[in-house]
C-alpha cells in the first residue's frame, strides 16, 4: 500500500512539473507563446476584413462614379474626421484589450507556479516521509 501510494505522489509531482513547465518563466511558457500565436493570427484577421473593405469600397466607388461625380462637392472634411476618430478609439479598445488579456495569463501562470510549489512541498514531505518509515529489506 505505501509503495502504491508513493508512486502516486511520484506520479503527481511529475505532473505538476509538466504542468509548471519546470518553473519557466511567463515569457518562456506555451501559454505566452499561444497567446502570441493568437495575437498574430487576430492581426491576420483584422489584415483580412481590412484589405476587404478596402477591395469592396473600391468597387462601390467605382460602380457608383458617375452619382457621385454629379453630387456638388464643397462639404466640410467632418466624415473623414469621424473614421478617424473612430479607428482611434478602435485601436486603443483593441490595445487594453490585448493587454488585459496577457495581464489575466500573467496572473494565472503565476498562480499555477505558486500552487504547485505549494504542491510540490507537500508531496516531497510525504515521499520522504514514507521512504523513512518503510521496513528495510535485508
Amino acid at each position: 500500500m505505501d509503495d502504491a501510494l508513493l508512486k502516486v505522489v511520484e506520479a503527481n509531482q511529475v505532473a505538476l512539473t509538466k504542468l509548471t513547465e519546470g518553473g519557466a518563466s511567463f515569457e518562456e511558457s506555451s501559454v505566452k507563446k499561444a497567446l502570441d500565436e493568437l495575437e498574430k493570427l487576430e492581426d491576420r484577421f483584422r489584415d483580412g476584413i481590412t484589405q476587404g473593405t478596402q477591395e469592396a469600397g473600391a468597387r462601390l466607388t467605382q460602380q457608383w462614379a458617375s452619382v457621385l461625380d454629379k453630387i456638388p462637392h464643397g462639404g466640410t472634411d467632418t466624415g473623414a474626421r469621424v473614421v478617424q476618430t473612430i479607428a482611434g478609439h478602435a485601436q486603443q479598445v483593441q490595445d487594453a484589450m490585448s493587454q488585459s488579456r496577457e495581464a489575466g495569463l500573467k496572473v494565472a501562470h503565476t498562480l499555477t507556479q505558486n500552487y504547485a510549489t505549494l504542491v510540490s512541498g507537500v508531496l516531497m514531505g510525504l515521499s520522504e516521509a514514507m521512504q523513512h518509515g518503510k521496513p528495510k529489506t535485508k
